[in-house]
């Protein structure tokens, strides 16, 4: 199909505007800002639509789209959760699912799939998958800011005398409503423009790396590369790093 090329110009001029040297710039500055490590996915059935997924979460954190990066920070969670869980399914057998509610035995992959982020992230507790109270507490934070930016509104971290930031989210719905206390370090931030929006996104985005690392540190990809390349929309080609 041919295009028109003053059709094609309109669109060039479109895209160039919206991703201006400004853009570019605050986006380089979000990346370097962030001092990440490479995530080691692994090559399993899964393993691409989480890389995947990461890899536009980081984009859309370099490019200001706040709310998205809050959004996808809750689908990668689920989708890293049933990933993992399905080796440990392959390797272990029938996993159960223990609740004050009920007791189940997970017997097939495509059980996982009708199960809820918080009986996932029991399930993966169960299983040694995700030690310690801090990472939990970071996976139900997301839970809870994605839940909040899809449902109601985008929360936000206010400035406290203090000089921490401190940002009040939904807990749960089921009966009376009940809030949570989410804190962060000011000088965490300090470097960050910190516009609308942009705290929270931060926020998803450095602990959903913390919750990877635990989550996926047994998964090794072929050839031992680290990547988190795969379906990338802009490519950082620097050595070493990936989005």
């Amino acid at each position: 199909m041919s295009i028109e090329k003053d059709v094609a110009g309109s669109h060039y001029r479109t895209l160039r505007d919206r991703f201006s040297e400004k853009r570019l710039l605050e986006a380089a500055h979000r990346r370097e800002h962030l001092q990440y490590r490479s995530i080691r996915i692994g090559d399993a059935p899964g393993s691409g639509k989480v890389r995947f997924l990461v890899a536009q979460m980081h984009q859309n954190y370099y490019f200001g789209f706040f709310e998205t990066v809050c959004a996808l920070g809750g689908i990668i969670l689920e989708q890293a959760l049933t990933y993992r869980l399905k080796r440990v399914l392959r390797e272990r057998g029938p996993l159960q699912l223990r609740s004050a509610e009920v007791r189940r035995w997970i017997q097939k992959p495509s059980e996982l799939f009708e199960l809820g982020v918080s009986d996932l992230l029991r399930l993966a507790q169960e299983q040694g998958l995700m030690p310690g109270r801090r990472v939990m507490q970071y996976a139900h934070q997301l839970r809870w800011i994605r839940n909040m930016v899809v449902h109601e509104a985008m929360p936000f971290f206010a400035l406290r005398e203090d000089g921490t930031l401190e940002m009040r989210v939904i807990r749960s719905r089921s009966g009376r409503v009940s809030y949570a206390i989410i804190r962060l370090k000011g000088e965490e931030v300090a470097e960050l423009e910190q516009k609308r929006g942009e705290i929270t996104a931060y926020y998803c985005i450095s602990r959903l790396r913390e919750i990877l690392q635990v989550l996926l540190r047994d998964e090794k990809p072929k050839g031992g590369v680290t990547d988190e390349c795969s379906g990338c929309l802009f490519r950082w080609e620097e050595t070493g790093e990936a989005p």
